[in-house]
């Protein structure tokens, strides 16, 4: 047992950094005590549980995940005020994380400004943490009474900046701020590598249609979008604002005369609304699939001797890293996928082995070019049997003059990419009415609920759902049999008729001039009538259901692993699945958080959404409500695993068209521990653990589910509130 006064001690420390009883992981506490001082070996203990035994007012045992975690208790001692960095502030062993310091948003975005570097925010917080440990491990790390003091960089005009880090005054902030300042310590040599900052270019009549194209493919006409849809569909399809200089997305959007930009305030959240106009200038997106807004077209080939001087593109001499920025996102991009060919490179192998596969490049005249890009090939290759390209572009920024924008692993194989998993069906074939394709398939199946009973609506709301996603998983594994004379095609739908008969869908040839190949015919069983004897005819093997797993295994929870949960994207990102009555409860000290939560409950959409985006600011920006979120979910991760220890069916195995990936899901019970209110989806990792990657509502949780079987659960069934039926959409996990 520890003395009375050593346990005051540590009762005080812990709690200016946890003042809330919860679960937390050990780690974070053990960091916590050895930066303030108090590391095992000083406390007189071999590991972290025999603290938990020696100090029972402090901590406790969970129940599950023991060895990972640690119930940390709500501390009433002497009740001493102090600064929660008192004890170790001034130590030059601090060890720098994002549970101590504060960085904000504007302090990174400025700093960036200021260094030209070209990094994002978030790249910009890891070079600080990078900096302050070489700093310490260079000794340049100086404390001066208050603050310490480190290099960082040197700014556009070629003079040092520093990152200077106090105590944190907010009584709400973390333990440590961060700020930065310009030195008067120059440098010649930094600013011979500068060149000029690009100024906003204007936006080509090409590129205007490329965007005007991948708009109208994803969004309606003369209906209002939030920006950020708008950015991020920009984004993913490497649209990126600093190709044309400008800082803000915003700013490169008014350069689209097609576009009207409005500033509007939704649940007191000032917003962007973005609405597309009709546009005779340009061509809009051919109806089908999706156009990508990168351009593919084979670039032109640069023989080494032409190396050095190409035209317009100069390529500048020396290694890759002297005159080129390469960003950990795309980086990151090129090691999960080379994770997944089972090649394990680290960020700083991958810097290097980059670099060496662009002098091999040049050296071997493997270089090209691409509307003021430079492209080269990598050494390794895609599933296609091409190899991996990796995309220079200009830096819009000052620093080194070009950056690394884009990974391309993508594969050119006969699957379209570019059409979501949902539209591949309408994409093949006419299928006439909806209502008449999907009754004809209801009548003719075994019967079955294909709506939700709460929602009110008739319309196969699950079943075109159901069909949709089928034919999607069934074109990833070349299941949608065409005939050699190409004048019949069919699949199997995966559903039996009354005798148990696979029914299949069948298709013939569309009139020329259209725009699907295939049209619709009817369903039908094999060998009955003319279709179906037209499936034996054709076909042998008949066409077989989709299958999800490969190993029967795959199909149960393995409680022996660990589970760990995304709870950035479960809480944050989709706080809006969550339900009201839950946030509301864990509202109760922050009036703007509550009063956000009331107005949603008679909020139309779009209000709604603007709403639900104030609670993601308030929730990401207080820490102690968000681990308070954080720890009602966890402890409802934990019945859910009781549950599955007791009835292994209570993990259900479910499909995610968009990601292509089978998970499993557990019932999350957050209001009343008898009725689950999400589906949390775990994906087994490479390791053999469980990653939590989200949450879904019930009726998402259900659609995903159907495709695999027809369900037979306890806690996932088609009876849900008229609340929840109204709330259904189609799953985009």
């Amino acid at each position: 047992m520890l003395t009375k006064e050593l346990t005051e001690e540590l009762g005080s420390c812990i709690f200016k950094q946890f003042p809330d009883e919860g679960v937390y992981r050990i780690s974070r506490v053990e960091e916590w005590l050895a930066t303030n001082g108090y590391t095992l070996e000083k406390l007189g203990v071999s590991d972290f549980h025999e603290l938990i035994e020696a100090a029972p007012d402090l901590f406790g045992t969970p129940r599950y995940n023991e060895d990972s975690y640690v119930i940390v208790k709500r501390w009433h001692g002497s009740g001493e005020s102090g600064h929660p960095a008192d004890s170790f502030f001034g130590n030059k062993n601090i060890i720098l994380n994002d549970d101590i310091i504060e960085m904000s948003q504007q302090s990174l975005y400025a700093l960036t400004k200021v260094l030209g570097t070209g990094l994002t925010v978030q790249e910009m917080k890891q070079e600080i943490y990078e900096s302050f440990s070489r700093a310490k491990d260079e000794g340049k790390l100086d404390f001066m009474y208050d603050r310490y003091v480190f290099p960082i960089g040197y700014c556009t005009d070629g003079y040092l900046v520093n990152g200077i880090i106090t105590k944190n005054i907010s009584p709400r902030g973390k333990s440590l701020y961060f700020s930065f300042e310009k030195t008067q310590i120059y440098s010649s040599t930094v600013q011979a590598h500068r060149r000029p900052s690009v100024q906003p270019t204007p936006v080509s009549e090409e590129d205007k249609e490329e965007v005007y194209k991948l708009l109208t493919a994803n969004f309606p006409y003369d209906i209002p979008q939030h920006m950020a849809a708008v950015s991020k569909l920009l984004s993913d399809n490497h649209i990126d604002r600093s190709r044309y200089g400008f800082f803000k997305m915003k700013d490169l959007l008014a350069q689209m005369d097609y576009l009207e930009l409005s500033d509007v305030v939704l649940g007191g959240v000032p917003q962007v609304m973005v609405t597309i106009r009709r546009s005779d200038k340009y061509q809009a997106a051919p109806a089908g699939p999706r156009v990508s807004a990168f351009r593919t077209e084979a670039p032109r080939s640069v023989n080494a001797a032409d190396v050095g001087k190409t035209g317009e593109v100069e390529i500048p001499e020396g290694n890759l890293e002297d005159f080129c920025n390469l960003p950990s996102k795309p980086l990151m991009i090129l090691a999960q996928y080379l994770e997944r060919i089972n090649v394990f490179r680290d960020i700083s192998e991958l810097r290097g082995d980059i670099s060496e596969d662009f002098q091999k490049a040049k050296e071997t005249g493997k270089i090209r070019f691409y509307d003021g890009k430079i492209i080269f090939p990598c050494r390794w290759q895609r599933t296609d049997g091409n190899y991996v390209e990796l995309t220079l572009k200009p830096s819009a920024y000052e620093g080194r003059a070009w950056f690394l924008s884009f990974v391309d692993t993508i594969s050119r194989d006969s699957v379209p990419r570019t059409v979501q998993p949902g539209r591949q069906l309408e994409n093949f074939a006419y299928l006439g009415s909806w209502n008449s394709f999907l009754s004809e398939l209801a009548d003719k199946a075994v019967a079955e609920n294909w709506d939700f009973e709460g929602s009110g609506r008739s319309d196969h709301h699950i079943l075109i759902q159901y069909i949709k996603y089928t034919f999607y998983r069934l074109t990833r594994e070349n299941k949608v049999c065409i005939s050699g004379d190409k004048k019949f095609a069919c699949f199997n739908t995966g559903l039996v008729d009354k005798h148990y008969d696979d029914i299949y869908a069948c298709f013939a040839p569309n009139e020329p001039g259209c725009e699907t190949e295939w049209k619709f015919t009817g369903f039908c069983t094999a060998a009955n009538r003319t279709l179906g004897k037209q499936i034996v005819n054709y076909f042998s093997p008949l066409p077989q259901p989709a299958v999800y797993f490969e190993h029967g295994e795959q199909l149960f929870f393995d409680l022996s692993k660990q589970l760990l949960p995304d709870f950035d994207h479960i809480i944050i990102d989709n706080i809006s699945r969550l339900p009201l009555e839950f946030l509301e409860e864990q509202f109760t000290d922050c009036p703007d958080a509550r009063e956000a939560a009331a107005k949603i409950r008679s909020a139309d959409g779009y209000e709604k959404r603007g709403l639900y985006a104030q609670l993601r600011e308030i929730v990401s920006g207080n820490d102690r409500l968000f681990m308070r979120i954080q720890n009602r979910i966890r402890d409802s991760i934990e019945l859910a695993k009781k549950r599955v220890s007791r009835n292994y069916k209570t993990a259900i195995p479910s499909y995610f068209p968009k990601r292509n990936t089978m998970s499993l899901m557990l019932p999350l019970c957050l209001t009343d521990e008898e009725k689950p209110d999400v589906a949390l989806v775990v994906e087994q990792t490479q390791s053999g653990n469980y990653q939590g990657q989200t949450i879904l509502t019930l009726d998402q949780a259900y659609i995903d589910a159907r495709l695999l079987c027809r369900l037979n659960s306890e806690w996932l069934t088609t009876n849900i509130s008229a609340d929840e039926a109204d709330e259904a959409e189609d799953s985009a996990e």
